[in-house]
């Protein structure tokens, strides 16, 4: 598995694998607005152990504190939205040094409709990620709230998705970030709208991504086959951006989401060592 550097090959192989897996992974919320529902982030659909979740960032889940007579809905088919239903537990971004991550501990009611449209994600897509790769082997993919194709009833969004590398130490030291705890990836790769398959400008409004995946993609040769194929995993939830000096979005790891399951839902997780 290696740093990436895209041919054609690569390309649809990539491309197949974010529109078939990553995408169903990828939900996006909804709340009431004046004249129809409204974008409101995006999460990732997992299941871990017997538990299903909505992995997302915590000023995402906060809404149900701040908006106790309101709802997140998320959309099941084209026309039919469902209340989103579950426990839900979130950090105090201020007492946390930063640290934007949250999960909703979904209600059971929850997982047969959504099951239908989206994939949940299992624990071994899901990793611990310390040595950063320079090369365009890291994905984001979330639901822009500029990705709107209507205004009015019926409405239609979109996701894309940005192929992207890790960011040098001096991003970290600019804006004042952990490695520890934070993965940035800066914005000079390439974008691609999934709904009309056009590859696209980055776009400066990345409003609505908040609580979407940092995704590692793994390419490899198969010595059986000859050919190039891809695989991936989860090694962050991307909670904002920055647009000044650099141009670059940060994720908190993933690792710090599964050190509160183990604490507050008492998972047990078996610990592989890995070389990426």
């Amino acid at each position: 598995m290696t740093e990436n550097k895209y041919t054609k090959e690569t390309d649809e192989i990539v491309n197949e694998l974010i529109t078939n897996r990553i995408l169903r992974h990828t939900i996006q919320f909804f709340k009431k607005g004046k004249k129809r529902l409204e974008p409101f982030g995006s999460g990732v659909f997992a299941k871990i152990h017997n538990d299903y979740f909505i992995l997302t960032a915590s000023h995402v889940a906060t809404f149900f504190e701040n908006n106790p007579e309101e709802d997140l809905r998320i959309r099941v088919n084209k026309k039919s939205f469902i209340n989103v239903l579950g426990d839900v537990k979130y950090t105090d971004i201020e007492k946390s040094k930063g640290v934007d991550l949250a999960y909703i501990k979904l209600d059971k009611q929850m997982i047969e409709p959504l099951s239908k449209p989206y994939i949940p994600l299992e624990i071994d897509k899901i990793r611990s990620h310390h040595n950063l790769f320079h090369a365009m082997n890291y994905c984001v993919l979330g639901y822009p709230e500029t990705n709107i194709t209507k205004e009015d009833e019926p409405f239609d969004t979109g996701a894309s998705f940005y192929l992207t590398s890790a960011s040098k130490d001096n991003r970290y030291q600019k804006y004042k970030y952990d490695k520890k705890d934070y993965i940035i990836v800066d914005m000079q790769g390439k974008g691609k709208d999934i709904k009309t398959n056009e590859e696209s400008k980055i776009n400066t409004h990345f409003y609505g991504i908040s609580g979407c995946g940092l995704w590692l993609l793994l390419i490899y040769k198969n010595p059986n086959t000859g050919k190039e194929e891809v695989d991936y995993r989860l090694v962050g939830i991307m909670t904002e951006f920055k647009n000044s000096k650099y141009f670059c979005l940060i994720a908190n790891k993933i690792k710090l989401l599964i050190e509160a399951l183990k604490v507050i839902e008492k998972h047990k997780f078996k610990e592989i060592i890995i070389e990426y």
